[in-house]
């Protein structure tokens, strides 16, 4: 497989990536932590959010 490229889905998403994926402010996803609407990860300095937690969490807001 020379040359070919594999694109891998990522799992976990960066703080920054998080904002960005969802489109809201630094303040609102540290609010979803600080009360517990969402879970996530910290290694060292580092917040990392699974991918699946963002969607569910979108799906729960679903307004029909």
């Amino acid at each position: 497989m020379k040359g070919k490229v594999t694109q891998i889905e990522k799992l976990f998403l960066t703080n920054k990536e998080a904002q960005a994926y969802l489109g809201v402010s630094p303040d609102f996803l540290k609010d979803l932590r600080s009360n517990a609407r969402i879970s996530y990860s910290k290694v060292g300095k580092m917040i990392w959010y699974e991918k699946k937690d963002l969607d569910n969490l979108v799906r729960k807001a679903k307004v029909i």
